[in-house]
């Protein structure tokens, strides 16, 4: 989101408790507009307004595109005044300038012309003690750019330097930063908050929106077992979907069933006591009509309830379904729980997990299988188009839709890992899905036709939950228009039909694969011989650039589809030939001085925003530049410009260096690929430890990977848990890592 609106605080702090964290109050003035004035300590602001107590009041009055200010005056206790000090502020949306005595301490995003939200990130800004006096006022500019924006003071606090070092220092040794739990069939999903022992919301489709007008809302919110206790540990069950939560007198299981295919979600209570017949949940019920139902089941000393969650809403009535649930838990009292454990440990027993893996590795490596199984959509849900399509996240990320990137990775982890058939149902959604080819034309606000040009059966980027095309389209700047899913996706149809030998789907689909994937690529190679410009693989909208990323992954689709026509004698001249033009054209307008590869045609020097782009990693890791030299020299190159920096070992790497948050945040997706890309070049050691760190950081937050992790504390950020980005990558590079050859 982008946010345009400056703010001051004024504050008053009388008499502060004597303390190394000091908490600053919730009273604070404002004003609108943006004078520079406004940060000098001197500036009178006793005519301003108070501001509203709440980030969400303040956040209705504060208009697009418009700065604002605010201004905090507040004294320090005396054994704070010859310290250097660190100031949390919590979130600012989207952009700030904070000043302290009017000297600038810090700043995150950026303001207009080139305006970068920084609205997820915590501001923690440094302050030199020869800048802290008794009496101080704190000025905090901030820009709101697009949707609600503001400021939210709740957890503004003050704390000496060298205690915020150990408190640092702390959780990098801990590292668990996560507490939400997901259990998925592929129908239904439900969140469980290790924090607060509450199932935050159940949903009646694993997708996040229908269409363009509507997203999935949950059946039921906030469900909490009525208990004065407070669980002693939150787990998956031996790495499933399963959520265990175990307490002193009772262990809770939470999950949505494969076995039975059904939309209901079952909280599994046991325990030797009676009590466990006494104990319910509290529910908050949504606009949708939620049902639910009880078993109890009684064998020897254990006493098991069963708790059903279920809906009806305008598509689907699901009390038949309850009734018979109910039923066969009465009649056949054989453990439900105990089944799906079983099943999805035969998933992981179909696998071809590397074998000599520590309990960590295993754990994770297991997890990760768990989370494809839960992203895909199941062969029951309402919607036809919809099966088979796989999430770029799990709920509660934000990114539960189908992308074609994310979903082109998971294929490919789950045809190398032998899960094969939920590699074909998931090229089979994007084949099958509504072909609209509703941006074979489209023409921009500058007068140019951005469309695809020719009949396409991909998406421009993502599925709607109907499995109708999405472009990610935002009004004021024109949809997203990405042509590298054409080349990924025959990637991802080489993978599978050469780990899975299966030959009758690539020649039941070579002739779609030919007009409506293979030859879109060849329309767009433009008169540079690269893929002309396009949104490109980090969603930057129109009229967007040459990306080297686009044009590597569209050239290696290419060559691999050549060569799979050939294996199965059909023509493959016409496409190889077309691969090697887009080669030569890659190496001539991204290699740089034979060492390494910049991230687009258009920039032209190394202090652009976009020059050195992590994606472009990928043409290293799939393959396409194969040579070790280049891949090394490549890699370190980047080492210098994108490796995160601070405390841990073996730090990943970042998406660009850029004052843009979500940017330059540690991406474990761009750490997983590098590693695969060392494997190429020999450098297993080197990959290992990499992808060592990944591990460790999962084993810490229930084996889940996020999307990025901070940059100073490591902690999970983003969409968490990444499918794709996070589970693929994790079996691709740890396959690579220890198995393959």
């Amino acid at each position: 989101m982008k946010n345009t609106f400056v703010l001051l605080i004024l504050l008053t702090v009388n008499n502060w408790v004597i303390a190394q964290n000091i908490p600053l109050p919730l009273q604070w003035k404002s004003m609108p507009g943006d004078n520079p004035a406004y940060k000098m300590s001197s500036y009178n602001d006793q005519n301003w307004a108070n501001a509203p107590s709440s980030f969400v009041q303040l956040s209705q009055t504060v208009p697009e595109k418009t700065y604002s200010w605010y201004r905090l005056h507040f004294s320090l206790p005396n054994n704070l005044l010859q310290k250097d000090v660190v100031l949390l502020l919590g979130k600012i949306d989207d952009a700030d300038e904070t000043y302290l005595n009017g000297k600038l301490i810090g700043k995150s995003g950026s303001f207009p012309p080139e305006d970068a939200t920084a609205w997820d990130l915590d501001r923690k800004y440094t302050v030199r003690k020869q800048l802290i006096q008794k009496h101080n006022v704190l000025a905090i500019k901030v820009y709101n750019g697009a949707g609600v924006g503001g400021i939210s003071p709740e957890n503004m606090h003050i704390i000496a330097l060298e205690n915020y070092k150990k408190r640092l220092q702390h959780q990098l040794n801990n590292n668990h930063s996560y507490h939400q739990l997901t259990t998925s069939n592929g129908l239904i999903a439900a969140v469980y908050n290790a924090k607060t022992y509450t199932i935050e919301h159940i949903y009646p489709h694993i997708f996040a929106l229908y269409d363009s007008g509507k997203q999935v809302l949950p059946f039921a919110s906030t469900v909490k077992l009525q208990t004065k206790d407070k669980p002693i540990e939150t787990k998956y069950l031996y790495n499933t979907h399963v959520i265990q939560v175990r307490y002193n007198k009772w262990i809770v299981h939470y999950f949505a069933p494969f076995t039975t295919q059904e939309k209901i979600m079952y909280a599994v209570i046991q325990g030797t006591s009676a009590k466990v017949k006494n104990v319910h949940f509290s529910i908050q019920k949504t606009t949708q009509q939620l049902i639910v139902d009880s078993v109890i089941q009684t064998e020897k000393n254990l006493t098991t309830k069963y708790y059903l969650f279920s809906f009806n809403d305008s598509l689907e009535n699901n009390t038949k379904s309850l009734q018979l649930a109910h039923k066969r838990l009465e009649t056949k009292p054989s453990s439900l729980l105990a089944l799906e454990v079983k099943w999805m440990q035969d998933v992981f027993k179909s696998c071809t997990i590397p074998k000599g893996l520590d309990i960590n590795q295993k754990n994770a490596i297991e997890q990760s299988i768990a989370v494809l199984k839960m992203s895909q959509v199941g062969d029951s849900d309402i919607f036809p188009l919809s099966h088979g399509q796989i999430l770029a996240s799990l709920r509660p990320g934000v990114w539960a839709i189908s992308w074609v990137r994310d979903a082109c990775f998971t294929i490919e982890a789950m045809s190398k890992i032998g899960m094969f058939k939920e590699a074909r149902k998931g090229l089979e959604f994007m084949l099958r899905a509504s072909p609209t080819n509703q941006y074979k034309h489209y023409i921009h606000q500058d007068g140019k036709d951005y469309g695809v040009g020719k009949d396409y059966r991909i998406s421009v980027t993502r599925y709607f939950g109907n499995g109708r095309e999405e472009s990610d389209f935002e009004n004021t700047i024109g949809p997203n228009i990405e042509l590298d899913g054409f080349g990924l996706f025959l990637i991802a149809v080489d993978y599978y039909t050469q780990c899975s030998g299966d030959s009758s789907f690539f020649l039941q689909w070579n002739n779609i694969l030919s007009k409506e994937v293979a030859d879109v690529i060849m329309y767009n190679i433009d008169s540079t011989n690269i893929i002309r410009a396009e949104s490109g693989p980090w969603e930057h909208h129109l009229p967007g650039r040459h990306y080297a990323f686009t044009s590597g992954v569209c050239a290696e689709g290419l060559k691999r589809f050549a060569l799979l026509q050939k294996k199965y004698n059909i023509h493959t001249d016409y496409y190889f030939n077309a691969y090697k033009s887009l080669y030569k054209g890659i190496i001539h307008h991204f290699v740089i001085n034979n060492k390494f590869l910049k991230g687009n045609a258009e920039e032209k020097k190394y202090s652009m925003h976009y020059y050195y782009d992590a994606a472009t990693v990928e043409l290293v890791a799939n393959g396409l530049m194969s040579k070790t030299s280049f891949i090394l020299s490549h890699i370190n190159t980047y080492n210098k410009i994108l490796r995160a920096k601070g405390q841990g070992l073996y730090k990943g790497y970042m998406r660009f260096n850029s004052a843009n948050n979500y940017e330059n945040q540690e991406w474990p997706f761009a750490t997983m690929r590098v590693a695969v890309a060392l494997c190429k070049a020999g450098k297993k050691s080197i990959a290992k430890k990499l992808v060592q760190r990944i591990t460790h950081l999962a084993n810490l937050n229930f084996n889940l990977i996020p999307e990025m992790y901070t940059i100073e504390e490591s902690k999970y950020s983003g969409s968490i848990p990444m499918v794709g980005y996070g589970a693929g990558a994790y079996i691709l590079a740890m396959l690579d890592c220890y198995q393959l050859k």
